[in-house]
């Protein structure tokens, strides 16, 4: 009796040192990945060798992926924990993490996929309305405005978060501008923007946005008014460069500093629809359409050179439009779809330069743009 009672104080005695052992050994995995490590790596694979059915497995690849130097390698394990680990309770924390590397890298293919997956896999999570955010991006940046703005309105059914809400209804916009152009509805949703969600993280770009409006409709004092107040209440903002270029193309005009948030008769003035085609695509088969990829505007001639040498590197050809305040580069010529987006994710991961796919039309010589 005595040697049997004390085999089991021994099997006892292990089996706590094993689940202490395997405690520490996760705890400096932390560490190590907490203070950046050389030797993290080796650690996590000794780890997973000594423990292949650990409980804090999932959770150490989660701190590998963050790690990882290439948004390749990190994007290949937050798929494996998505693809391995269902019931893992910081899945959706993997797909967040995944979405916004396809984000970074303007990969709108796999930000579309990996999106409509997280809505279908965590339609309880906390993240779920940011899944919609992704997806409307994915959608915008395909031209689907129509599915776009039925993912922005889903959103407010989902969250009371305001700045999850405000950049919604800025996608929205930004969509049905694309549809309408510088219409009613447009201003419309400027302006619900501009009162209700002042305190929000995008409120400097929508107040960008009711600039170039009034810009467009050659309303010059209202258009400097509204870079002014940019200018002067979020000096750090990205925006704050961008207006100050744009108030300084419009000084020829005189302008002078007036209340320049739209009112009734701004709205009223509107139009419904106020958007028009570059060109007419003709009946005849006298034309050919390509695909070309624009990054721009670009306000320094020196600075477009320059990108150009770069881009020429991976693509040609490489040509550089002057507009009447700006130049635009337009990367490629590409009569696929798919083998234009692949050298714009190329472009995003080398050299960091996020552009827009637009389709261009050659008709008698002659290129026009006519759809992005």
């Amino acid at each position: 009796m005595a040697s049997v009672l004390r085999n089991i104080i021994i099997v006892l005695l292990c089996t706590g040192t094993v689940a202490a052992s395997e405690q520490s050994d996760y705890e400096a995995i932390q560490k190590a990945f907490s203070s950046n490590a050389a030797y993290a790596d080796e650690l996590v694979k000794k780890f997973f060798t000594h423990y292949p059915k650990s409980k804090y497995i999932p959770d150490i690849r989660m701190l590998a992926a963050a790690s990882k130097k290439s948004v390749n390698a990190s994007a290949a394990e937050y798929q494996k924990i998505i693809q391995l680990y269902r019931y893992y309770n910081k899945r959706d924390e993997a797909f967040f993490s995944l979405c916004q590397l396809y984000y970074v890298k303007s990969d709108w293919i796999n930000l579309l996929s990996t999106s409509n997956f997280a809505i279908a896999e965590c339609s309880t999570s906390n993240y779920l309305p940011v899944f919609y955010q992704f997806r409307a991006i994915a959608h915008f940046n395909y031209s689907n405005y129509e599915n776009g703005v039925s993912d922005c309105e889903t959103i407010a059914l989902h969250t009371h978060e305001i700045n999850t809400l405000g950049y919604g209804l800025f996608l929205k916009t930004e969509m049905e501008k694309n549809i309408t152009g510088y219409s009613r509805k447009y201003i419309q949703g400027i302006t619900e923007i501009l009162h209700g969600y002042d305190s929000t993280a995008i409120y400097p770009s929508v107040l960008l946005r009711l600039g170039q409006y009034y810009e467009q409709h050659k309303m010059y004092n209202h258009a400097w008014s509204a870079y002014q107040y940019i200018i002067n209440n979020y000096p750090k903002a990205p925006e704050t460069v961008t207006a100050a270029l744009y108030a300084e193309n419009i000084k020829r005009y005189n302008p002078v500093i007036v209340q320049f948030m739209p009112d009734e008769s701004i709205i009223a003035e509107s139009t419904s629809i106020d958007i028009a085609p570059d060109v007419n695509i003709p009946d005849s088969t006298n034309h050919t359409v390509h695909y070309t990829i624009n990054i721009g505007p670009l306000y320094n001639l020196a600075k477009a050179k320059e990108l150009q040498k770069l881009i020429l590197k991976i693509v040609m050809p490489v040509h550089i439009a002057r507009k009447t305040q700006s130049f635009e580069i337009y990367a490629g010529h590409f009569s696929a779809f798919n083998e234009c987006m692949n050298v714009k994710i190329q472009l995003a991961e080398e050299l960091g330069i996020n552009g827009f796919i637009i389709e261009m039309l050659n008709q008698d010589g002659k290129n026009y743009i006519y759809g992005q």
